[in-house]
């Protein structure tokens, strides 16, 4: 089968050069969007950390149909650059997320991007097991901790049978946070109910 491209020639300047640029920008964009979505497509992320794909699957508290692989791992490209940016670097990196990783840097700029309340609240909201003051912890006059993964290492790859985004008991007695606190009759500092650090006893309670 052979297309006619006679009726071309007959064409005026104006329309011949607006099919070209019509033409070429769809190629162009067509490859963006296409890029986009293949990067963005937790397949690709799938394909190397299958188990830790899995985990984010079934969380509780970042779950696959409310945040994505990318939103968590890339560095948010804001909507202007600066002056002394390269723009066509930067704005390729805004369309095409290529720059994934697990840094401390990244993931916490990501979480304060979204959660920017969350430093300042005294007491954290609608929880059952743990009361925590972030006021207290993140960046206060005493505690000088300015990195939520210290905390919350776990919070989309929970890798327990009650998903939670809760900090481990054990980190809070490594160092010198907490030692003093590690007595049967200082539960209650951080807990509403006295607990014993054992996930069947955790299930009892989540399911009541």
């Amino acid at each position: 089968m052979k297309i006619d491209f006679s009726f071309y020639k007959d064409l005026p300047v104006w329309l011949k050069t607006s099919l070209i640029i019509g033409i070429l920008l769809s190629v162009v964009v067509g490859f963006f969007a296409v890029a986009r979505y293949t990067d963005k497509d937790d397949g690709v992320c799938r394909a190397c950390h299958p188990v830790i794909q899995g985990m984010w699957h079934s969380s509780s508290t970042h779950p696959a149909d409310k945040v994505t692989c990318y939103e968590c791992h890339t560095k948010y490209v804001e909507a202007f650059p600066e002056k002394s940016t390269n723009f066509i670097v930067y704005y390729r990196d805004k369309i095409i997320p290529i720059h994934y990783n697990s840094g401390q840097k990244v993931l916490n700029d990501n979480c304060i991007r979204c959660h920017a309340d969350i430093p300042k609240l005294k007491e954290v909201k609608n929880t059952r097991i743990v009361k925590i003051s972030h006021a207290k912890h993140f960046k206060a006059e005493k505690v000088k901790i300015d990195d939520c993964m210290v905390c919350h290492s776990a919070l989309a790859h929970d890798k327990y049978s009650v998903a939670t985004n809760r900090p481990r008991m054990q980190g809070c007695f490594l160092g010198e946070c907490h030692v003093a606190d590690k007595k049967e009759d200082r539960c209650e500092l951080c807990h509403f109910v006295k607990l014993v650090e054992k996930e069947k006893v955790l299930e009892k309670i989540e399911h009541k």
